[in-house]
């Protein structure tokens, strides 16, 4: 059965809410404090988490806290898999969407390829490239997005809020982490750029003003 966590501030609440209409097991995952009734006039359930006091480089860990939340009411919920999306997102077509992803045990939009630019972290690996697999929106098993987003960071690490979900999903799962594409093609993640343009699927990010698949076919990606 699958679910959708929508995680993330409401700001954009009234641009995308209706599109979620209609679709079962749909959590929009916030912070107190913030404005839900609009989105509650969609049939659209709520979680709203108290902040953490420490929010991590790029805010990781508020990522982390309200999605890990909207998992976690899913899985109560008997939900077996799901897609994360942020709030500021506005795709053009959630059920095709769905349908594309069912199944898959985890999934990124995409991953650079190697050797587009040296990057050197404090993770005990080196990144060979930009970019990361996407976190904006990714799908999987409820106990493998258990995996990428039940951890929080203490003391501010300047590392992407993607590598540190691609690396505590590895770390949960005892496998060896190199954030390359070999490596998650080995360990059964894969990617569905391809199959977001084949189907012509949009991702407006509405916070930056650019369709995110569009953005990310046009660089060196392994569109997999």
């Amino acid at each position: 059965m699958q679910g959708i966590v929508i995680q993330g501030p409401t700001k954009y609440a009234k641009e995308i809410a209706h599109l979620y209409e209609g679709i079962p097991n749909v959590i929009w995952s916030t912070w107190e404090g913030e404005d839900v009734e609009y989105i509650k006039s969609k049939g659209i359930n709520v979680v709203q988490s108290t902040p953490p006091t420490f929010g991590g480089h790029l805010n990781i860990n508020y990522q982390t806290v309200s999605t890990y939340a909207g998992i976690e009411y899913l899985k109560n919920k008997g939900v077996t898999e799901a897609l994360k999306i942020r709030g500021d997102l506005k795709p053009n077509n959630i059920k095709l969407l769905l349908k594309i992803l069912k199944g898959k045990p985890l999934s990124f939009l995409a991953i650079c390829k190697p050797n587009v630019r040296e990057m050197y972290y404090e993770l005990e690996y080196i990144h060979d490239s930009f970019d990361f697999p996407v976190d904006l929106f990714l799908y999987g098993s409820i106990e493998n997005l258990e995996k990428c987003f039940n951890f929080q960071i203490e003391y501010n690490l300047n590392i992407p809020p993607e590598a540190l979900i691609a690396y505590s999903y590895f770390s949960n799962s005892d496998l060896e982490f190199k954030l390359n594409y070999p490596t998650f093609i080995d360990n059964g993640i894969t990617f569905f750029m391809n199959e977001c343009l084949e189907n012509n699927i949009k991702v407006d990010w509405l916070k930056n003003e650019f369709d995110l698949i569009k953005y990310h076919s046009d660089k060196a990606l392994y569109n997999y």
